[in-house]
This record gives C-alpha cells, sequence and structure tokens, in this order.
C-alpha cells in the first residue's frame, strides 16, 4: 500500500480527532486507516494520501454504502466538499450520536488508559441548541505571495491557509456579515509588508451570551496604524443592530533582540463587557456577573458552562461549613460559584492577570469568603493556612504534576473534583489519585463544543474512609 493506491473499506468508529476509522488487513497485519469526513457504517473507496508504519491517511474518493447516522452538513464551508474549515470536525455525525462517541472516546480512555471501571462514566451532558454557542471567534489574517489579503478561519491540519468566511454556525448568525464587512475595510488599507502600517494577525470578537454585549480586539504586530479610525467605523457599521461595547486594538512590538511587548488601546466604549453565569444547584439558583477584558479567560461556552459549574458544585458536596481549594483557578468562575456553598474558598492560579480578574469578579459579586493566591500550584499548595475538605482541580491539557497529586493524596481531602478537557490525561492522573487512597466515584462527560471531537468532564473522586 502505497500514496495515491485506492482501496475499499469499512468505517467501524471515529478517532478522537474527527476522523473516520477503518481496519485494512495486509499480509496478515492491519492496518488503521484515517479517513476524512467518514462516519461509522460508510463503506468507501479511499485514495492514499501517506502511509507510516502502521497506519495511513486517506480521502473517500467514492461512497459505496452511506452511514445512516451521517447527516448533511449544516456550513457550505464544512469539509472535502466545501472549504474544509478547520472549526469543526463532525458535523456529518447528527448530534445524538456525536454525543455517544464522546461519551465512548471518554470510557475507553479510563479503560484502556487509566486501567480503571469504565462503568462510572455517565452518557454525556449535550447542549439544548448545538448551534451558535461559542462566545469568542478569533479570525485569522494573511497575506500570500502575491499580495492577497486572506482572512477567516484556518483551513483544517494547513497552519498558513485560510477559509473565506461566508457563515459560521458556531459563533453568531451575523458573524458571516461582520467578516466580509471587515475583509473589505482592510482591503483598503496598506497591509503589505513593505508599508509603515503594523501586520495585520488577528481580530478577537467576544459576546456576552446572556448580555449580548460584544467586545471586538484588533491584534497587530510592529508598525503605526493610521486606519483604528476607519476601523471603529466599520465595526460600528457593520454591527449596528448589535450590542457592541468595547473596541480594543491590542499592538505586539516584537523586535528582534528585545523582549515581547503588548499593548492594549482601548478606541471606543468602556474598557470591559459583562456576562453572566446563571447556576442551578439541586434546584437552588444564583446568579454571578464577570468583566471580560480584552485577554480575559472565560469559558467559550457560556450556556454549556452553567451546567458544568452546577455538576462540579454538586460533585464537591458542599454543605456551607466545607473549606475549599480550586486549582488552576483561572478567572476564578468555578471558584466564585462554588463560594456560596461552601465556608471559604482559595483560588491558585500561575497567571497573574487572570488572578487580578479573580478578584476583581470576587467584588464584583459581592462574594467575601473567596481569597486568592498567585503562584505555581505545586509551591503554594503546602503553604495555604487551613487544611481542604474539598480540593477542585481544573488543569491546562497536559494534566497534572506528579507532585501536585502527592500533595492532594497528603492532604486528604474527602472528595476530589477534576475539570478536565483532555480525556488521555485525565485517565492517567485518575489512576494515580487511586494509588493515593482516592476511588473514582463517577465521570461526567459535558459537551462544551458540539460539532468537534472535544469533551470536557466531571470527575468526582472520594477518599476511600468516605466509602466504608
Amino acid at each position: 500500500m502505497k500514496k495515491g493506491d485506492i482501496i475499499e473499506v469499512s468505517i467501524d468508529s471515529i478517532a478522537f480527532g474527527g476522523q473516520g476509522v477503518a481496519k485494512y488487513a495486509i499480509e496478515d497485519r492491519d492496518f488503521t486507516i484515517f479517513v476524512d469526513d467518514a462516519v461509522p457504517g460508510d463503506v468507501v473507496r479511499a485514495r492514499i494520501g501517506g502511509r507510516k508504519r502502521k497506519y495511513a491517511y486517506a480521502k473517500i474518493e467514492e461512497f459505496l454504502e452511506k452511514s445512516p447516522k451521517r447527516v448533511d452538513p449544516k456550513c457550505r464551508h464544512f469539509g472535502e466538499s466545501g472549504d474544509n474549515c478547520g472549526g469543526c470536525s463532525l458535523q456529518r455525525l447528527s448530534y445524538e450520536d456525536q454525543l455517544k462517541l464522546k461519551e465512548q472516546h471518554v470510557r475507553d480512555a479510563i479503560e484502556r488508559l487509566g486501567g480503571l471501571d469504565g462503568s462510572v462514566v455517565q452518557p454525556a451532558v449535550g447542549c439544548d441548541d448545538p448551534w451558535f454557542y461559542r462566545n469568542k471567534m478569533e479570525l485569522s489574517f494573511d497575506v500570500d505571495r502575491d499580495g492577497v489579503l486572506h482572512f477567516g478561519l484556518h483551513v483544517r491540519r494547513r497552519r498558513y491557509d485560510l477559509v473565506k468566511l461566508e457563515e459560521c454556525f458556531l459563533f453568531a448568525p451575523y458573524l458571516g456579515k461582520f467578516t466580509s464587512d471587515m475583509r473589505t475595510f482592510f482591503e483598503g488599507t496598506d497591509y503589505r509588508e513593505e508599508s509603515s502600517e503594523p501586520t495585520l494577525k488577528s481580530l478577537v470578537i467576544r459576546e456576552g451570551k446572556n448580555t449580548g454585549e460584544i467586545l471586538v480586539n484588533l491584534i497587530v504586530e510592529n508598525g503605526e496604524a493610521t486606519f483604528l479610525d476607519g476601523f471603529v467605523e466599520a465595526v460600528r457599521k457593520s454591527l449596528a443592530d448589535e450590542n457592541v461595547q468595547s473596541i480594543y486594538c491590542t499592538h505586539i512590538l516584537n523586535k528582534k533582540g528585545q523582549r515581547k511587548q503588548l499593548t492594549e488601546t482601548l478606541l471606543w466604549g468602556k474598557a470591559t463587557i459583562v456576562d453572566k453565569l446563571l447556576i442551578d444547584v439541586g434546584g437552588k439558583k444564583h446568579e454571578l456577573a464577570f468583566e471580560i477584558s480584552p485577554q480575559a479567560f472565560f469559558q467559550p461556552n457560556t450556556l454549556q458552562a452553567q451546567k458544568l459549574f452546577g455538576l462540579a458544585i454538586e460533585a464537591a458536596g458542599l454543605s456551607g461549613k466545607e473549606v475549599l481549594y480550586d486549582l488552576y483557578c483561572g478567572a476564578g468562575t468555578i471558584a466564585l460559584a462554588c463560594a456560596p456553598f461552601a465556608k471559604k474558598v482559595y483560588g491558585i492560579e500561575l497567571n497573574e492577570s487572570a488572578l487580578l480578574n479573580a478578584r476583581a469578579n470576587a467584588e464584583r459579586n459581592g462574594i467575601l469568603n473567596a481569597a486568592f493566591e498567585v503562584g505555581d500550584v505545586a509551591k503554594e499548595l503546602p503553604n495555604l493556612d487551613e487544611a481542604a475538605d474539598v480540593v477542585i482541580v481544573d488543569p491546562p491539557r497536559s494534566g497534572l504534576h506528579e507532585s501536585v497529586i502527592e500533595h492532594i493524596g497528603a492532604m486528604q481531602p474527602r472528595r476530589v473534583v477534576y475539570v478536565s478537557c483532555n480525556p488521555t490525561t485525565l485517565a492517567r492522573d485518575l489512576a494515580l489519585f487511586t494509588k493515593t487512597g482516592y476511588t473514582l466515584e463517577r465521570v461526567q462527560p459535558v459537551d462544551m463544543f458540539p460539532q468537534t471531537y472535544h469533551i470536557e468532564n466531571v470527575a468526582t473522586l472520594l477518599l476511600n474512609e468516605e466509602q466504608s
């Protein structure tokens, strides 16, 4: 089997990256074939695009049989039949089947990588509406060799190629028009490399899904921008029917031999926008308001984050008497959501800017029982004054350092709640926790990103004596 060969295969699963997976036998050896835009149940003739020692990549040449799970994609840019936009990977699969697939991916990781009981994995919690859920979108600029400006989302697996975006069903209905208007505006500026104008890097738009407030941030590098007044006018005109509150320009000074400098300039409006989280815990509802600046982290799916945080609070088993640690707390969203249900909440975060946001959000919401510390979790954890009854961790995709797991195990909080966006590192770390005196009670997948292969999880670990 070599590049260019056409083979016939039956698709039996979907890989974590969104490609269909088939087995193909050569001389009593099973090769794994990853097929773009294929779903389980498809039977196809596929052309090999590249081969490694144990697997190969292929693209569909012809359908011999289409799967009943296959649906027509909603977006014209999706897949090989569109522009191969990298924003989505599962639009050809019904949403019901997407949820089943993600649940299975989590269960496979727990069983195969963690060596744990997969029956603790629950059915994935889906979105009420799997479209127009994102509250943030970053659109990129590029100039090709012919000097033509390109603006949009990246082509799947091609870092430097961009889709000329005309519609998008992930962010908001107005994004297609806004993208077209911005492309037209910037085509009228002097964007060439040899000009004195800055290099156009990206354009970020953020929307408060529960408030409708919008922030737009243009990111440029070096040079001196002369078009910013026109940019503000173009944004306000394009989004005249929307609730634009803030327009920024972030300027990156990036000179050889010098430290990179970043300057944020408010061009129009107020410094931040506000979004709200409406959290339901066992029928008890409370509302939190968060200020969102250009660089502030906020869960990309506001409505689903409300479910995620409610599940995390329920998993923590709070009665109002507990001391809770929120490790890798970011802008404090989980910590502040837990605060009304706990005696005291401590958050630790390495990113100082995020920590400042956390403190500001605590003050804005009148929360007095939350304290936030800047620092590396492994170093700061032993320095906290009060012992934790409950620990919540929400680490980056790389998961927890083994020393952090050891620290938590030595503290022996009665519960550990692990929020994770990576089933692989989650399974690895849960297995380590079970060696420090904990039992895995439950893993709850939460679909934060419909139409993509990503899945969030809330895992609950109980101290073994809690089982008795």
